[in-house]
């Protein structure tokens, strides 16, 4: 008798240990609340598809966690300590706000664990530790297809306004670099201050200079008080205008009339063509009512390229798990195909530039962009080496 409760609990035992009895955690942080919540909150609806769709790993469902940021790079930091050491996740996605994402980052290094940064565009993330992965868009990204293909397609002569901090400053001379290499002329830049809101001085300035184009290197209220003022100007009406970065909500709190007819850099939209990018866009949006963002559709692609490895290394073991990861080609709806240099740990991948559509081309909610061409991943992303590495 006794033989045969020690053989069952050798059995359970050995059961539990091949369904994964300590199943996947996932750890998701980004901003929850505040003006800025709908994209985060955007990012963690996609976040449980993808926990969702991936179905079993290692034998059980996978566990998600999710933390507010606030945008606050301090509240990060200690989202991402809870998220780590009481939560035990294995891994941490999204984080919106490069300085917050850093600081996730850095947290990752000290615990061992995996960092998929999606939502924060600083190139300071690429070839940062190797338990960071630097996914979706980055900032030489977002200034080189701008640059590259604005300079081959709509004109010569350029002139940007830029925000004055570090983010601003980082885009102004990766797009000058770019602008340059294919034979643009940059005819001035002026730097102004974060949340300005009379840029009528600016684009006076602007309009002296007579470019072809004015690129704004801002986001936000920033971007939207800059564009008002090129409406109001006249600017708009014989110069045209690209932003870094333009989100849907930017242009559904502003109006799309204000955007109508300027174009910006990305690394993905619902109106690209690609397979299975359709048939998901339509599924979220029948899910919660709204497009999907290209923040939310890369934090879905990336949460599921990590439980992939999981499947392919058989362990959720960190070492584990980034040597799955590094070197991967992958396709999904986001990428076509996506690759994770082993190097630094960079997703590499073609851009797209997007046009903001007149009000009348609308055909649903939220319907804001078309798409009118596109970037190379070997032009688009930064080359091995141009910043850190980890090998």
């Amino acid at each position: 008798m006794r033989k045969m409760f020690v053989a069952l609990g050798v059995f359970f035992l050995m059961t539990a240990a091949a369904s994964g009895a300590d199943p996947v955690r996932v750890g998701f942080i980004s901003v929850l609340s505040g003006p800025q919540a709908p994209n985060g909150q955007s990012e963690l609806n996609a976040t449980r598809m993808a926990v969702e769709d991936a179905g079993v790993v290692l034998g059980q469902k996978v566990e998600l966690y999710s933390k507010d940021h606030q945008y606050n790079p301090g509240l990060a930091n200690e989202r991402a300590k809870e998220l780590y050491e009481k939560d035990k996740t294995d891994v941490i996605v999204g984080c919106s706000n490069s300085a917050a994402a850093l600081a996730v980052s850095d947290q990752a290094a000290r615990h061992q664990r995996i960092f998929m940064s999606t939502s924060a565009g600083t190139t300071d993330l690429i070839g940062k530790n190797k338990y960071t992965f630097k996914l979706n868009y980055n900032d030489y990204m977002l200034a080189a297809t701008l640059g590259r293909w604005g300079a081959k397609n709509l004109g010569k002569r350029w002139y940007t306004i830029t925000s004055d901090y570090a983010w601003g400053h980082d885009l102004l001379k990766h797009f000058t670099n770019a602008l340059k290499a294919e034979g643009g002329q940059h005819v001035g830049n002026d730097m102004v201050p974060f949340n300005t809101s009379d840029y009528s001085p600016y684009i006076l300035k602007a309009a002296q200079a007579k470019p072809d184009v004015l690129v704004l290197l801002s986001v936000g209220k920033d971007a939207a008080n800059c564009t008002k003022a090129a409406a109001e100007y006249g600017l708009k009406k014989n110069v045209t205008i690209m932003h870094a970065l333009l989100f849907e909500l930017d242009i559904k709190g502003t109006g799309i009339e204000t955007f109508a007819g300027d174009y910006t850099a990305a690394p993905w939209n619902s109106a690209v063509n690609q397979p299975g990018t359709k048939e998901w866009a339509d599924r979220y949006y029948k899910a919660y009512g709204d497009r999907p963002t290209f923040m939310a559709a890369a934090v879905y692609s990336a949460t599921r390229q990590y439980l992939d490895a999981v499947k392919r290394a058989g362990s959720k073991e960190t070492d584990k798990v980034i040597k799955a990861l590094e070197g991967s080609t992958y396709r999904d709806f986001f990428v076509s195909p996506g690759y994770i240099r082993p190097e630094d740990h960079l997703e590499v991948a073609k851009a797209y530039l997007l046009r903001v559509k007149q009000p009348g081309q609308l055909k649903e909610k939220e319907d804001y962009f078309e798409v009118v061409g596109e970037l190379p991943a070997d032009r688009a992303q930064p080359p091995v080496g141009l910043f850190k590495t980890l090998k």
